[in-house]
């Protein structure tokens, strides 16, 4: 057989960038995914203090937390939609012009609790897109099975949000959202002018880029043709999606798993304080959850790229230990704080819930981006959404029902979600081969 007769049967690369390049992209965008969950973690930690500054009740400042949540889930429907048909570059700089806004405002307007709602609500909007539309960069750059260690890096954006924001808390709150603005500054920058276009259906497997720096536009053309048109964004097409069971159930999933982490969040703080935490050691001792968040999202990343086998489904196999460990995690919270026991033990279930947490998100995310090739900001969109509705209802939820149920009952339901979670787990185990082979 001939050079060129060889040549003709061999496969282009995934993607043509360099590893370097490749490096530089996963690290712009972790970096511009931390600037969501910072944004709500900066905040947690202070909720008490918040209270008093605005003199409003308990109540109305966790609002606060979940109209945030709230915009932070619904938001990303509609970036991630046309960053899947239109470009990405654009779903990042566009979003973020909002979110700096925002952040100036609420470092500067006085302290008046309306604002404070209005102003969250934007932040939210401005900092919801990154999420899906970074694991759509992800997935446009890296093969399937080196994509769940690659996912993991880019969660430890989401994830160093609770372990800095609470830092980061420790300043004067006007000072925190200061310090967002200008942060998301320096990561607009770096978007403008080293981020490439990597939209396949725009760009291919980005061969046509040279160097590191890239003209800044806010639009990309479409350079390359053999790769197929993702559908136009409409309610169709989600709804579509929405019904699609492995993009439900797995989105599902995650969201009956952040519920019930979420719940322990809000609460860390007040529990820290029966223990006559002060402020200051309440905000650092975030970093417990924070930190295990980051390794349960690189060893379960690491183990899901082991385990995929060319069968997405087959990295549901590792969830199903890590909703064990969370489970036992928010369980073992629940009645350690409420008996008082030693803080030791409330730091320990509070990681191992964190650990297990986000072991199963790194899988779930992946999977979402395999499941339906053409569209993976948009299904991981919609992961995020069911996520950060739960987080939001939880959140709303969670002082009226910890009033008449106490705090032990009210937190170990919550752990036993899990219980639902791995029951998704074998069905989609089971059935998602055959339900992905039809999707059509």
């Amino acid at each position: 057989m001939s050079k060129s007769s060889i040549s003709e049967h061999v496969q282009p690369v995934y993607c043509a960038l360099p590893f370097k390049r490749k490096v530089l992209i996963i690290i712009i965008v972790t970096l511009a995914g931390f600037l969501g969950p910072v944004s709500g973690n900066i905040y947690v930690p202070i909720l008490p203090h918040l209270e008093r500054v605005f003199s409003v009740s308990t109540s109305v400042i966790n609002g606060t937390v979940s109209v945030f949540m709230v915009v932070f889930a619904i938001a990303p429907l509609f970036w991630a939609s046309w960053a899947d048909y239109g470009g990405r570059k654009t779903l990042y700089l566009i979003p973020l012009i909002i979110f700096i806004i925002s952040n100036i405002l609420l470092s500067s307007v006085p302290a008046n609790i309306v604002a404070l709602y209005i102003l969250r609500i934007s932040q939210a909007f401005g900092a919801s897109s990154v999420m899906s539309v970074g694991a759509g960069t992800i997935a446009d750059i890296i093969e399937p099975k080196h994509r769940a260690k690659a996912i993991s890096i880019f969660m430890w954006g989401p994830q160093l949000g609770p372990v800095l924001g609470p830092i980061l808390s420790l300043i004067p709150w006007r000072w925190s959202f200061a310090f967002l603005a200008f942060f998301g500054a320096f990561v607009y920058l770096l978007i403008m002018f080293l981020l490439p276009e990597t939209l396949r259906y725009l760009v291919g497997n980005c061969e046509g880029y040279t160097g590191y720096f890239v003209k800044p536009k806010l639009f990309q053309e479409k350079i390359v043709e053999g790769y197929p048109k993702p559908p136009k964004p409409s309610l169709k097409v989600y709804w579509k999606l929405i019904k699609f069971k492995p993009v439900l159930l797995s989105s599902v999933n995650a969201g009956l798993l952040f519920a019930s982490f979420y719940g322990l969040m809000v609460t860390f703080a007040h529990v820290l304080e029966d223990y006559k935490f002060s402020r200051v050691q309440v905000s650092v001792s975030y970093i417990c959850p924070g930190i295990s968040l980051i390794l349960g999202s690189t060893i379960g990343g690491w183990l899901s790229d082991k385990q995929e086998k060319k069968i997405p489904e087959h990295r549901f196999s590792l969830q199903i230990i890590g909703l064990i460990i969370s489970m036992c995690g928010i369980i073992g919270y629940a009645w350690t704080a409420y008996k008082h026991v030693h803080v030791a033990s409330v730091f320990v279930f509070t990681f191992l819930s964190g650990f297990g947490m986000t072991w199963v998100f790194v899988s779930n995310t992946t999977y979402l981006t395999e499941c339906s090739t053409n569209q993976p900001a948009t299904n991981v969109a919609i992961g995020n959404f069911m996520r950060n509705l739960a987080a939001a209802i939880c959140t709303a939820i969670i002082n009226p029902i910890l009033k008449k149920t106490g705090f032990g009952w009210c937190l170990t339901g919550l752990g036993f979600l899990n219980l639902v979670s791995i029951g998704f787990v074998v069905v989609l185990v089971k059935y998602g081969p055959k339900w992905r082979s039809e999707y059509k």
